[in-house]
Parts: C-alpha cells; structure tokens; sequence
C-alpha cells in the first residue's frame, strides 16, 4: 500500500483532468471543460460541473500536493480560466446546466457555486484584488439562484448538502443573511428526514455510496459552522455507513436507493479526528482505494469526475498534514472486519445484516431480498433479485424499492414477498432528443412547467412502480451456506429469466463503475 493512495489516484488522473479544459484565449469557450461542447461540438449546452475541478486544483496547491512545476501566476491564470468559462455558462437567472439545455440545474448551481468558493478561500491570499473581485462577482449570480429557487423533483440529500455549504461559504464571505436562512431551511430539511438510524434520504431511502458524498459536504458545512449542531447528525451517519464497508474492500451496492458502490473519502478523513467510527472506516477504505478493491478516482467518467477528484483532493491534504504531523489514531475494528456473531436489522433501510466468524451477509428487503454474500473475505453471492421477461419481451423484477414488501422471520431465516415491477428500460430516441430539445427552447423557460417536467421524468426513470401480477416469495437461511428459494408462479406468457447477473432495475447513471472484483469468479 502506498503512503497516500488518494494522492496516487490524483496523479494518475489530473492529466485527463486538466485536458478538459479550453486554455486557447482566443476561444470564445475559454475555459471551459465540457470537451463534448466545446471541442467535439456534440451537444448545444456546457455541462457547468466540470468548472468545479479549480477547487480540487486550488486545494493540492494550497497543500504543496500540485505535482508540476508550473509558475504562480500561470497556476492563477488556470483557475481564472475556470472562472470565467463558468460566467460564460451561466445563465442570466444565475443558474447553470448538467442534462439539457434552460435545465436550471439546482445541484450543479450548487455544485459550481461551492466549488468555486472553496477555490477562492484557498487562493484568496495570493490574488490581485482586481482579481478577488471578479471571482467574488462571478460566483453571485449562482447564489441569487440558489436563494430563490429549490430543488423539488425529490428529496436527494447530496444535492441539498452542496447548496446549504455554498450558501454558507457565501454569508461567511459576503455577511449574506438573506442565505444564511436559505441554507438553514434546506438543512432542517435534510435532518427532518434523517432516519433515526443515521443515513439521509436518497430518492427514496438510503444509499451508502451517495451518503459518502452527502457527507463531504455536510463535514464542511461542520468545520464552517460548527455552531450549526452537526457532529451528533453526522456521528449517527458515519455509524451506519460503517456497517456497507465489505470485507473485500468494496462498498455500498445494488441494496442502496441508488444502487452506488463509490466512496467518497474527503468527508470522512475530515470527520476522523471527532468520530472514531470515521477514522476506522478511511483507514479501511483507503486501503481498498489503494488495492482498486472499490470504485476509485480511475473508474470515473466525466460527468461524475469532479466531485469525486474534489473529494479525493482534500482527503490527500488532510493526510498529507497527518503524516507531516505524525498524528496516528487509535482505529477501531470495522463491523466486516469483526468475526464476533452478529445480526443487525434496521427496519427503516430494509436492510439486515448477519456476521459470524467466517462470513458477512447483507439483504434489503425493500428491494425484494438483494444479497451480497461474503465469505472468508471474498463475495460468494451477489443476488440482484428475480427477473422475468413477458411475451412481447419486457423486463420486470423484483428489485424496486418497496416498503411495503411483507417481511417474516424466524430464527435463521427470512421470508421477502416481494412484487414484480415493470424495469424502464430504455433509451432515447432522436424523436425523444428532438422534443426534449424544443422544449428546452419554449416552456422550458417557465419555471413552474420545467419542474413538473423534471418531476414526471424522475417519476418515469427512477421512482414509477408498474406492478405486475406477480408476487415472488424469497427465502433466506442465515449462515455460511447461506440458501435462497424462489417461489413464484407464472401466468402463461411469462418466464423466469435464469442466472441474470447483477442488472440495476431503474435508469442511474452513476451506477455500475468498475472495480477489481468485477474481474474475479464469485466461489
């Protein structure tokens, strides 16, 4: 294991990183970094995320971690770039896109706008005035948007973490009271619906994976503004992502909402100092990050670059100070890495787990009975669920997030009722892009209209339950030789598609990167 993996990663990567960008001056693109918009001419929008990366940039040189020799005022003038590719996508409601043109993307505002004030509080001290005030000025178009608008198609805690610290950086830069309050109304929201089990609300429950992103965001939010009360909310967080930390290294999955098995370290190493918990789990994945044993920085494509990089830029600072300091912390055991027998159920997540001395197991059962199934610390099982497939050749499966799955258990085992739900999937066609793209012209321009539309999409892609008249029991058997049986009868017209690997049943973009056990036999 290297002394710091997350900085290894970082070198690897800020090649292709830094080729995003437009660095001609003459461009009327300067600096932006969507290469699908400016370079290849692809798309009639910029994805505004990829501005984001002068945080990460700004950051490993604030720590001495920027790995060229590149002059003081040429590193300044690149982040400049950034900025203002940045003010050149933003749109005159301050407001920024991801997925299609007029989108008013509430999280990627966010995104940027938080960003780019990490950036300027890491550099602040090294700019011309001059130069201070064009960053400050280009980042308050994006806060106005912020302070006015709201993200309502669902509740995804990740997306309203990144707002609430980009407001707050901007009231602790500006005294903007007025976001100040907006922040604090979108933080009683995410802790209104935090579940007393610790994780926060992902679409419709938790997800690990994006939990570890959530974090990042809200572990700033802490450091910012301790005052705030979030170490308890966040200890309880840390406590219950521990638990999705596998003994092969990887983490999260297909029993998450979302489906993610990334890690997100920067909040986390952040966090060690006060949690124990946290620092046992960074040490733990940092050496899986090390071993590409979970989805690490090299694995992720662009629209998910930058915050991940960001991410991975300030867990290498904070243990690049660590070392420089000699700080060693006392690590407790992780639950995967413990062979004391143990059964955890957290009713409220769906989710079960069972350990004992050779083995680790953990089921959803609001996702129809999943099963990632460890032994002697390789996965053995990785279950995604029942698949049928109908006579005019749709998919349907049991895997859709329901609550209301009838659960019974007894002893060492566990029996799922779950429904067959109708998969989305597909893919859009010209005449989709076409209508989508008259839209973004017209009455993408009225609010209201636009965010029903963003509502009935995620509706359509992610949240809609179809049933079919289907009902599959599934029943477990705790243990090594762990034991599923399916019962399920099929109408005429129906079949049981046999040994369907691990398929994700609704559209998630960020799901599915690649890790080294993708590469491995399960025993």
């Amino acid at each position: 294991m290297t002394a710091d993996p997350y900085l290894e990663q970082i070198h690897r990567n800020l090649p292709r990183l830094l080729a995003l960008f437009d660095i001609d001056q003459t461009s009327i693109n300067y600096g932006m970094g969507d290469r699908y918009h400016w370079a290849w001419g692809l798309i009639d929008f910029g994805n505004g995320t990829f501005q984001g990366a002068a945080h990460g940039m700004s950051r490993l040189w604030r720590a001495g971690l920027w790995p060229y020799p590149t002059p003081k005022e040429q590193f300044i003038a690149r982040i400049n770039a950034l900025f203002i590719g940045a003010g050149q996508l933003t749109h005159n409601d301050g407001s920024l896109e991801e997925a299609f043109p007029n989108e008013g993307s509430y999280c990627v505002t966010a995104l940027v706008a938080f960003d780019l004030l990490c950036a300027f509080d890491l550099l602040n001290a090294e700019l011309e005035d001059d130069l201070a005030k064009h960053w400050q000025a280009t980042v308050a178009p994006m806060i106005g948007y912020l302070k006015k608008a709201d993200e309502t198609h669902a509740l995804i805690s990740n997306h309203l973490a990144t707002a609430i610290s980009a407001l707050l950086r901007w009231h602790q830069l500006t005294g903007d009271n007025e976001a100040e309050l907006k922040a604090k109304r979108l933080l009683d929201r995410i802790l209104d619906h935090q579940s007393e089990e610790g994780w926060f609300k992902e679409y419709d429950g938790a997800d690990p994976g994006y939990q570890t992103l959530c974090t990042y965001y809200l572990a700033d939010v802490h450091q910012l503004r301790s005052d705030l009360g979030l170490l308890e909310p966040l200890r309880r967080s840390i406590q219950f992502l521990w638990h999705f930390a596998h003994p092969d290294g990887s983490f999260g999955g297909l029993y998450g909402s979302r489906c993610t098995r990334f890690y997100y370290p920067g909040g986390i190493e952040a966090l060690s100092e006060e949690i124990p918990e946290a620092a046992a789990l960074a040490s733990f994945m940092s050496a899986s990050i090390a071993k590409q044993s979970v989805v690490t920085l090299s694995a992720i494509d662009e629209p998910n670059l930058i915050p991940m990089f960001n991410a991975y830029a300030w867990a290498a600072a904070l243990k690049d100070r660590n070392m420089r300091g000699g700080v060693i912390r006392s690590v407790r055991t992780l639950p995967c890495q413990s062979h004391e027998p143990l059964r955890l159920h957290f009713p409220q997540a769906g989710l079960w787990l069972d350990r004992d001395q050779s083995h680790y197991t953990i089921i959803s059962a609001h996702k129809g009975g999943i099963v990632y199934h460890f032994r002697d610390g390789k996965a053995t099982l990785i279950d995604a669920g029942v698949v049928v497939r109908d006579s005019i050749g749709r998919y349907g499966s049991t895997q859709a997030y329901e609550q209301n799955n009838i659960v019974n258990q007894q002893a060492d085992q566990i029996e799922i009722n779950a429904p067959v739900v109708a998969m989305p999937k597909q893919l859009p066609g010209p005449l989709q892009f076409i209508v989508l793209r008259l839209m973004s012209l017209t009455v993408f321009r009225v609010v209201w209209l636009r965010e029903w539309i963003k509502c009935r999409l995620v509706v359509l892609l992610i949240t809609r339950r179809t049933h079919w008249p289907l009902i599959n029991q599934r029943c477990i058997t705790f243990g090594e030789t762990l034991k599923i049986e399916d019962t399920i009868d099929l109408p005429p017209g129906y079949k049981q598609v046999v040994n369907p690997g691990a398929f994700v049943s609704i559209h998630m973009a960020s799901q599915g990167y690649w890790q080294r056990q993708d590469e491995e036999t399960q025993a």
